[in-house]
């Protein structure tokens, strides 16, 4: 027997269906267990005859469904156009304001391009739909009425049903044939090659603008898939080709619905009992599937789409039918609360009843002794876990530890102290069981010695109630309690406790590869390392219960739904069709197949899951700032103030988990979605660029990807093109800015050079008139002092002429030779008696040297150094003072050459002022710091000054710091 309930509800445009009540509780009487659901299924079917008598027949021509390339189901109803895309409806009709139509009333739909509908109305005629923009156009047909009850395209021609008329319009050429009048049509399909109608004489097929009757007698299902027509009628299921081959067979029932797979492989029929029959379409051979039994009821339409569901449109309104690879199987104990927990003996499944005892899935299993339960006390019979070992069953019950002895045939209490206890859940880790109780702690049981080898009191732990227990290596117990986790050091008895869990209980714990695996009520999973630290949390809001290690995955008994989690990745799947229940206690597995109680039975699943379904993902809808688009894939808006608002869709159709979404902007970090709706606000000027993944019903993560493009537009002064002008003037800017730097600089540099030259030259040539005019002074106040001695010297006229004639030559000539102010190649023996004779015939000066070195003894910069210092500071000695008299002494002394300059004024002594700036004393300071030289200058009482250096000879390396 297959789920009752994977025939799922949908939004019927016209009548709602009812859904029938879960068997999940029922009264103490086990006669009325089992007759409620019988009582059900009866007053259901008959609702469904009466509501089938109520329909007319222009009503059941009045429901249409198809399925567009993007994978949306399309709905033709009385109230409009329906869009569905699994969770949310759309209806196009006259009331909606985002997208009018002035018609509600929809007879028939044909998806007749990748993003076109053609809508036949009962009201407007025929109309072209556009599933992009949601806008419609009327096509201007020339018929006699404005209903049109069916439409159809075939190669490049639109057909009509319209009043017993059949009509073919041209859309390129506007025009309208009248083919058929006064001919009943109760179906109008097509194939690849041909158009086929049919009523209650037969089907016929429109050859030359006639019809000829292919297949006589009343049809009671018909329909098309590319290059085949299948008929159904009486008993006989029946298949054309487009070449008029005819295969037919047999059928039981007959049937009342018939449509092909989405594949175009096979057909699917439903007959008059409910049953669903899959053939191949190339032979009809039958085909073995997993959809269950429907109601019986009139059916108007079947359709299966791309996710693998059969939608029925019937009197009973729109029904989604799915396969299941799950078997259920009915099991009630007659107990008030029932709860079963399960496990394997001896390749038979047990059962224990949460107040019913032991028992088996099927009444005529022989394993358990009939009288089995009546050898528990009352509160023994409420079992709440079971472990197999050995020969043994070991029960955990409301009444303490019991075991069952598959030999002896027997039931007895285990005999240890103190063992009444209300026990919740127990372990079992190197021959040992650790129970968990009500109100006392976690007990562990040696099952060799059957004997208690400690208990942990409830009084060291968070909370004495203990809901389960995880025994680990290294003497660790990890203890769930209502409070959260306890990790129990069982040598030392130390407890660290782990709060991460807020209101929601902890159900059950699991160890995989050093990771425990908690499972909660209502707040999902939680993964920790072994020393308690939190390493991942997901599949928030959803509660989960017991689980099981199988096949290399964790299953897990939820509420509602039955998982699977693989433990490496973390990927959590829900088995299809299994939601619908409500799961107590961990799974077990037997003969590859894993099974699982809920509170109404025991669930049957192969271990070979199918594989898995990749859907679409879209943007159903974007709404910018109030206003709605269809399937926009670029948005273009005005400001950060827009708000986007993109409802987002997971095109599966199966029942099953709510639909994740998460989505990245520009490449970015993946986020997720809490619902179906992403809203994106404060956006700045710029682009974006965004992805959107989505689960299927299974909880799978699909490849299928959506995207979106925002565009938010730039206030006018912020334009890329107006920021590219910018650009282009600061680039100008800088670039004249530099180019007048650059000018300037020159300009400074050629000022300054002919400023330096001036002021060379003028320094020197007064210098040399001052000390001419000196000495022409001196030579007049000696003339002077002869003549009053009466005696007129005609020698020293004669040179005082001379002295000022030189004196204005040199004023008025610009001085043209060029000072030797550096070494130009020679040695510091050569250059320095060369210079001393230049400044003597230069500026009259008397300058003597002492040199106590020899050239090779000093490294030639060190020479041209030493030379540009005495050249500086004689020069500035003569230029700022009277200086006349200079003594020069170069010699070595203790590995340094010392220089000592000494002049007969104070021209030196003022190299030390703080106030007065001299170029020559800040050369010289450069070049002592260049060489590590010391520096000092003297001021002699004897009205004179000097300056003296010492230079080592060796270079000093200093140590790079790193």
């Amino acid at each position: 027997m297959f789920l009752p309930s994977v025939v799922m509800n949908a939004t019927l445009p016209k009548k709602p269906q009812k859904v029938l009540p879960n068997t999940s509780k029922c009264s103490s009487s086990k006669k009325w267990c089992f007759l409620a659901p019988l009582l059900m299924v009866f007053t259901s079917l008959l609702s469904a005859i009466s509501l089938a008598n109520s329909l007319s027949k222009q009503s059941l021509q009045s429901i249409d469904i198809i399925q567009d390339k993007k994978g949306f189901i399309w709905l033709a109803t009385t109230n409009g156009l329906i869009r569905n895309d699994s969770k949310n409806n759309i209806v196009f009709n006259s009331n909606n304001k985002d997208w009018p139509l002035p018609f509600n009333w929809i007879n028939d739909i044909e998806l007749i391009t990748d993003d076109k509908l053609l809508l036949a109305t009962e009201t407007h005629q025929l109309w072209l739909f556009d599933t992009n923009t949601g806008n419609a156009d009327p096509l201007n047909a020339d018929i006699d009425s404005n209903s049109v009850y069916q439409a159809l395209e075939h190669q490049g021609m639109y057909y009509l049903n319209a009043n017993n008329k059949l009509y073919k319009f041209n859309p390129l050429l506007q025009e309208t044939q009248l083919i058929a009048d006064n001919t009943q049509i109760d179906f109008l399909l097509h194939t690849k090659q041909h158009i086929y109608i049919a009523n209650s004489e037969g089907v016929f097929t429109l050859v030359d603008n006639g019809l000829v009757l292919i297949e006589a007698g009343k049809t009671t299902a018909i329909s098309a898939a590319e290059t085949r027509l299948i008929i159904a009628k009486d008993n006989e299921l029946i298949t054309f080709t487009d070449n008029q081959k005819r295969t037919s067979i047999e059928v039981k029932n007959a049937i009342t619905s018939v449509t092909p797979s989405n594949d175009m492989l096979s057909l699917f029929t439903i007959d008059i009992k409910g049953v669903i029959n899959q053939y191949h379409l190339s032979d009809l051979i039958e085909i073995p599937h997993n959809y269950p039994k429907i109601p019986a009821t009139f059916v108007k339409k079947s359709f299966h789409d791309s996710s693998g569901v059969l939608w029925v449109l019937s009197n009973l309104g729109i029904n989604k039918v799915t396969q299941s690879i799950a078997k259920n199987i009915p099991k009630i104990f007659d107990v008030r609360f029932n709860a079963i927990a399960l496990t394997v003996h001896q390749k038979n499944l047990i059962l224990g009843s949460y107040g019913g005892g032991l028992g088996s899935l099927t009444e005529h299993s022989k394993f358990l002794p009939k009288d089995i339960n009546n050898q528990f006390s009352e509160h023994g019979k409420i079992i709440t876990d079971l472990y197999s070992y050995g020969d043994n069953v070991y029960i955990a019950t409301f009444d303490g530890l019991w075991q069952f002895d598959s030999i002896k045939q027997t039931v007895e209490r285990v005999n240890f102290p103190n063992n009444n206890q209300l026990l919740l859940s127990m372990k079992y880790k190197d021959g040992a069981l650790y129970l968990a109780t009500n109100e006392n702690g976690v007990i562990k049981f040696n099952i060799a010695t059957q004997q208690i080898d400690y208990h942990i009191l409830g009084e060291s732990l968070s909370s004495s109630e203990v809901i389960d227990s995880l025994p680990l290596s290294d003497n660790k117990l990890w203890v769930a309690t209502p409070t959260g986790i306890n990790i129990v050091d069982t040598k030392d008895k130390s407890v660290t406790k782990i709060n991460s869990f807020g209101e929601n209980k902890v159900i059950a714990l699991l160890e995989y590869q050093e990771k425990v695996f908690v499972s909660t009520k209502g707040d999902g999973f939680f993964i920790f390392n072994l020393a308690g630290e939190l390493l991942s949390h997901f599949a928030k809001n959803i509660t989960f219960g017991y689980m099981s290690f199988i096949n290399g995955e964790i299953w897990i008994s939820g509420r509602p739904g039955l998982y699977r989690l693989n433990p490496d990745t973390y990927q959590l799947n829900l088995v299809a069709n299994t939601e619908q229940f409500t799961f107590a206690k961990k799974p077990v597995l037997l003969n590859n197949k894993v099974y699982a109680s809920h509170y109404g039975g025991v669930v049957e699943v192969p271990l070979l899951i199918e594989d898995k379904v990749q859907t679409k993902t879209f943007i159903s809808k974007t709404i910018v700032s109030g206003k709605a688009i269809l399937l926009c894939d670029v948005i273009n808006i005005d400001s950060a103030n827009d708000i986007v608002t993109l409802e987002l869709a997971s095109l599966d159709f199966r029942p099953g988990q709510d639909k994740q979404f998460k989505y990245q902007i520009n490449g970015g970090y993946w986020n997720d979605i809490n619902g179906s709706q992403l809203t994106l606000t404060g956006l700045s000027s710029g682009e974006y660029h965004i992805e959107i993944m989505s689960t299927n019903s299974l909880g799978q993560w699909n490849d299928y990807k959506a995207y979106a493009d925002i565009k938010v537009s730039y206030p006018w002064y912020w334009h890329p093109n107006s920021q590219i002008f910018y650009v282009m003037i600061i680039i100008s800017i800088i670039i004249l800015t530099f180019w007048l730097l650059y000018l300037r600089s020159r300009s400074i540099n050629n000022i300054h050079k002919a400023l330096n030259d001036e002021l060379s030259n003028q320094s020197q040539a007064t210098s040399i008139v001052r000390r001419k005019l000196m000495t022409i002074q001196t030579l007049i106040t000696a003339s002077t002092e002869k003549q009053n001695e009466t005696v007129c010297p005609e020698q020293d006229n004669h040179q005082a002429q001379s002295l000022i004639r030189e004196c204005l030559e040199e004023l008025l000539t610009q001085s043209s030779h060029v000072a030797p102010s550096s070494l130009s190649g020679s040695s510091l023996t050569v250059a320095l008696p060369y210079l001393a004779d230049y400044f003597q015939k230069r500026y009259h000066v008397l300058i003597s040297l002492h040199l106590d070195f020899e050239d090779q003894d000093v490294r030639y910069d060190l020479q041209s150094a030493i030379y540009r210092i005495i050249y500086e500071a004689i020069l500035a000695a003569i230029i700022n003072d009277n200086s006349g008299v200079f003594e020069v002494r170069v010699n070595i002394s203790n590995e340094k050459i010392w220089l000592k300059v000494t002049n007969n004024e104070q021209s030196f002594a003022q190299f030390n002022s703080k106030i007065n700036f001299e170029m020559a004393m800040y050369y010289i300071r450069q070049v002592a710091n260049k060489f590590n030289a010391s520096f000092h200058t003297y001021d002699n009482q004897e009205n004179g000054s000097e300056i003296i250096l010492a230079i080592p000879l060796r270079k000093i390396n200093y140590p790079s710091n790193h």
